[in-house]
């Protein structure tokens, strides 16, 4: 599993993710079903840039037969992607490539750009479910533009943060509320610390609790605004020096 978080802002989007990829599988063990979970790698790549105009992040099953979808990813840009492709065409091509052909595998995405509309760079966020064949622009309302932030996921810690909860005073369950978080006046530079925040949590709660830490590794970052992408942090490839 992972944890994707994009943030809109009127300045821009940060799409943001961490880098852990996790293998699950069950095992009998005396007439019971055991789940085993290693960390298989800390370097999983699920944030991409595409053609310098649009971002998109990838979460849910991180292979394909066998395959990480990392690599699909790359052949879907080069195969799919020209320079004339518009934000709104991509969810269909999408669903057309990992469709069918590749088993409709239990991953989604956030898609993020900018599409010229009336003279005027309007951003376009979608979210793609390819299992369920579903799409869906996530930061329109009616007309309107809305600006705030959505994850994808590991969503747990997040959402006991921002939502309302309910503790038991004894006798009765009493209702705390959460303080609302004004999205639309966020610098991008506002939208990058809450992306960190909501990845870094995360990480550093799993690192706690007892269960699986399924979150985990370098936080990438990936700024897109009206003028294209731009990397605010990715891992890159290094060597080790051994003594």
């Amino acid at each position: 599993m992972s944890l994707i978080i994009t943030t809109y802002a009127p300045e821009g989007i940060i799409l943001a993710g961490d880098s852990r990829l996790t293998l699950n599988w069950n095992k009998e063990i005396n007439g019971h079903q055991t789940q085993f979970s290693i960390t298989a790698s800390d370097s999983n790549r699920k944030v991409f840039a595409i053609k310098n105009k649009f971002g998109l992040g990838t979460f849910g099953a991180a292979d394909i037969k066998g395959i990480p979808i990392s690599g699909y990813i790359n052949q879907f840009i080069e195969e799919k992607i020209t320079d004339e492709t518009n934000i709104d065409d991509i969810p269909q091509s999408l669903h057309e490539f990992f469709g069918d052909g590749l088993g409709k595998p239990e991953t989604s995405f956030y898609l993020c750009g900018y599409k010229l509309e009336n003279n005027i760079s309007v951003p376009h966020i979608y979210y793609v479910d390819i299992a369920h064949s579903q799409t869906n622009r996530i930061n329109l309302d009616g007309t309107n533009i809305q600006y705030g932030a959505n994850w994808g996921g590991e969503t747990e810690v997040m959402m006991r943060l921002l939502n309302n909860i309910k503790i038991n005073n004894g006798t009765d369950w009493v209702e705390l509320t959460t303080s609302g978080i004004p999205f639309n006046f966020f610098t991008l530079q506002d939208a990058i610390d809450f992306s960190i925040y909501a990845v870094r949590t995360t990480i550093e709660t799993f690192r706690f609790q007892q269960r699986i830490k399924t979150v985990g590794g370098p936080i990438d970052i990936l700024a897109i605004t009206t003028d294209g992408t731009n990397w605010i942090q990715n891992k890159e490839l290094t060597a080790i020096n051994m003594p």
